[in-house]
């Protein structure tokens, strides 16, 4: 909330006030005791009576001025009665500070130098220790400087003497720099009262955008949970009557029990056939995102051959090449090294990348399997293709979900733009990263990089030794 200049300016006499009250701490014992100090040695010039009267006064009056300030503090949103209850303050220190000045009047004893040099000393030490501490209010440190600095240098002017003369002009010379003194160290502790007004708000801004980011962090992971639930739940509804679907139309398709009697039918069988698989696919793209988005992909590490892995998917993804004049080559020494990651999930990589990599290559084109240990010792493998290839465009929107390039698919299958978003997130729950390479007509060569750590060293030891 802002507030009006007028609220500004009480809210920082506020805090000036406050700070000057706070700072009265030991006031109560020392400040008597000074005055009872003072009076005691006043004694020497003076009877008993008068110096026992002002001393009274003098205690009296501070002991008011500083119950008022410490008992009576109004709380912060009663503006009115801090307006009142500062007022009384002030009153009551200039009445103190008058208290303090009369004794320049009434114990001056004229041509008695060690009584001229004591009360001026108390009075010259009350004005600089009443600047120091009044410093941080304005309206007292005016009452402060005005009252006793108007009795150290009028008091020895008024003699006539010319040394007394000389000294009530260096006092006054002496009150005007302790109020520029004063001026000074009100203007720093106003500053260091703004920072901090200003460090509280922000504080409390912080606490309560943290309160709304907590709300919305649980809010956010409702949602996930919910999510969850529901493609557990859909996804279990949708499978069921997919599979069987599925398993129908290819009876149909086969003509198992009998011709359909009409070639439309069949073509329907295929299409019915084909629409099932894609659907079943993209809920099952869908689940394996959504699984990695929540964090709740569970990987096992175990040693993985991926020797082993580019064997199986080649021979997954043989029989459409071969049927579109793709050659599948493999670029993975014998004795690679295993690394540790989850068989299963790099299975699923490395199959999605071949997978995309044959729908972008035209007929009759090249698919190579690629694996090997970098320079710094961390494992890559991917696959390169000579496909139609992408521009900085399409490689900076691929990797999102349900986000493709703009090259049609060469088989005429549908994607559904979360290949690569689960490749990413199969590759990033490993600690490793995705490389995309490629230029327009030149093809694309996608590599997935694995942190070194998951490299098993005594065999990378092993085969090099064997070298």
């Amino acid at each position: 909330m802002t507030l009006s200049p007028a609220q500004s300016r009480r809210s920082a006499a506020r805090s000036q006030l406050d700070y000057f009250v706070q700072s009265m701490s030991p006031s109560p014992f020392m400040v008597p005791t000074l005055m009872l100090g003072v009076g005691g040695i006043l004694l020497f010039w003076a009877s008993p009576l008068p110096v026992i009267v002002w001393t009274a006064v003098t205690v009296g009056a501070y002991l008011a001025f500083y119950h008022v300030s410490k008992k009576w503090r109004p709380p912060a949103d009663r503006p009115e009665d801090f307006k009142r209850w500062s007022r009384t303050v002030v009153y009551l220190n200039a009445l103190g500070e008058l208290t303090w000045a009369s004794m320049a009047i009434w114990f001056w004893v004229p041509g008695d130098v060690f009584n001229n040099a004591f009360i001026l000393g108390v009075m010259a030490a009350h004005l600089s220790m009443a600047v120091g501490h009044s410093s941080n209010y304005m309206p007292l440190m005016y009452a402060s400087i005005l009252i006793p600095g108007a009795a150290l240098a009028l008091r020895p002017l008024v003699t006539g003497d010319p040394l007394l003369m000389a000294i009530g002009l260096l006092a006054a010379v002496y009150t005007y720099f302790l109020y520029l003194m004063g001026k000074s160290l009100n203007g720093t502790s106003t500053a260091m009262l703004v920072l901090r007004d200003e460090k509280d708000a922000l504080i409390a801004k912080l606490e309560t955008e943290k309160s709304t980011a907590e709300k919305a962090r649980f809010q956010a992971e409702e949602a996930s949970q919910t999510k969850s639930a529901f493609l557990a739940s859909i996804s279990h509804e949708l499978r069921t009557p997919l599979n069987a679907i599925i398993g129908f139309s290819d009876v149909m398709r086969g003509e198992t029990f009998g011709a359909l009697g009409h070639d439309n039918y069949k073509q329907y069988a295929e299409d019915i056939h084909g629409s099932g698989r894609h659907l079943l696919s993209l809920i099952d793209d869908v689940l394996d995102l959504a699984r990695i988005e929540a964090g709740r992909l569970e990987l096992t590490d175990e040693p993985v051959d991926l020797n082993e892995i580019a064997r199986e998917c080649t021979r997954m993804i043989e029989l459409p090449a071969q049927k579109r004049g793709i050659t599948i080559k493999t670029d993975v020494p014998a004795h690679l090294p295993r690394i540790l990651a989850d068989n299963r999930a790099m299975r699923q990589l490395w199959l999605n990348l071949l997978s995309n990599a044959l729908k972008f290559t035209d007929d009759g084109g090249r698919l190579t399997l690629f694996a090997h240990v970098q320079d710094d010792g961390a494992p890559a493998f991917g696959v390169e293709d000579t496909g139609c290839g992408m521009d900085e465009d399409e490689l900076k929107r691929v990797m999102n979900a349900f986000s493709q390039g703009n090259s049609k698919s060469r088989t005429g299958e549908r994607g559904t733009g979360l290949g690569l978003a689960i490749v990413s997130g199969l590759i990033s729950a490993h600690g490793g990263v995705i490389d995309l390479q490629s230029k327009p007509g030149h093809g694309t060569r996608a590599t997935a990089i694995l942190p070194r750590a998951r490299l098993i060293l005594n065999e990378l030891h092993a085969v090099r030794d064997t070298a």
